[in-house]
């Protein structure tokens, strides 16, 4: 049963890209709000965050950030740098990694304005802040390592990893990073480091290339797809092991974890794939009237 879910999920319509918002219930879904954003052939949303009744989009062709509130029903941009891939969001703060300026772009959230840029390694492509440390990291694609900055950034710590690092999500005093590994054939890496000494405990090789993955606190649970195979699988943090593969066809692009399922986009079959986070299998796939890209949940 699905119910009592919101979701943001960009998409394409008849050449025009939009940010949905769309209430998912037994009765397929209602599109709450549908909010134009540009022409799909001069727009490339990286990816979105949804923070404080806000939804953040990521724009790499444009180098900008779009921020549209949702009480308000009001889009805004600022200007940040080249090729802009994920953003992470403190108190104050939203900082942007720009993965062809080699620095982060620090955003304040009030004004929504640029204020501050930080230097990081070679094409960083994700960032994140950790509230329990207020710690800031980063990924450099290029250099096969995680930076790790102080509170008042006047301290590094570099961690490596094994492949170029894409994203990472932090579960206590373990970095969890994925990684691609080009040695020929593509595969993808999962890492698991050690925040107190820096070493890296483990690594999870998933052949394939996985396109998105995320973690769930509730459950202990990392989710990853794979476009190759066209699989979700299914990752136990705190064993470190692969417990479970689904397929899933089509082509899935994108995912976010719900409150008791994992739902993915899947761009090919026009259609968000709900799957339950106790059984680990489908529960139910919802037709929709776009091609979807970037998803998120809306808590």
């Amino acid at each position: 049963m699905i119910c009592n879910e919101i979701l943001s999920v960009t998409g394409n319509s008849q050449g025009n890209l939009f940010l949905f918002v769309l209430e998912l219930s037994e009765e397929e879904y209602t599109c709450k709000k549908a909010v134009y954003i540009g022409k799909s052939e001069k727009i490339a949303i990286h990816s979105i965050v949804n923070w404080r009744n806000s939804i953040y989009l990521v724009d790499s062709y444009n180098n900008k950030i779009y921020k549209y509130d949702l009480n308000l029903n009001e889009i805004s941009e600022t200007n940040v740098g080249r090729d802009p891939r994920h953003i992470t969001l403190d108190e104050n703060n939203i900082y942007v990694a720009n993965f062809e300026s080699d620095n982060i772009s620090v955003i304040d959230i009030t004004n929504f304005s640029l204020t501050e840029s930080i230097p990081a390694g070679i094409k960083p492509h994700d960032v994140l802040y950790n509230p329990n440390n207020k710690r800031l990291y980063t990924c450099c694609y290029e250099e096969n390592e995680i930076i790790e900055y102080s509170e008042n950034r006047e301290e590094k710590r570099y961690f490596k990893t094994n492949g170029k690092p894409m994203h990472m999500f932090i579960s206590k005093d373990c970095l969890i990073v994925m990684t691609y590994f080009v040695n020929g054939n593509v595969h993808t890496n999962i890492n698991f480091i050690n925040l107190v000494t820096g070493e890296i405990e483990k690594v999870i090789k998933v052949e394939g290339l996985g396109s998105d993955f995320d973690f769930d606190e509730s459950n202990n649970k990392i989710y990853l797809i794979n476009i190759v195979d066209k699989t979700l699988y299914i990752i136990d943090a705190a064993k470190k092991e692969l417990i479970k593969t689904s397929y899933l066809g089509g082509y899935p692009e994108s995912l976010t974890v719900g409150n008791s399922y994992v739902y993915i986009n899947n761009s090919k079959k026009n259609q968000i794939t709900a799957i339950d986070k106790d059984y680990h299998k489908i529960s139910k796939t919802i037709d929709i009237s776009f091609t979807p890209g970037c998803i998120k949940i809306i808590n």
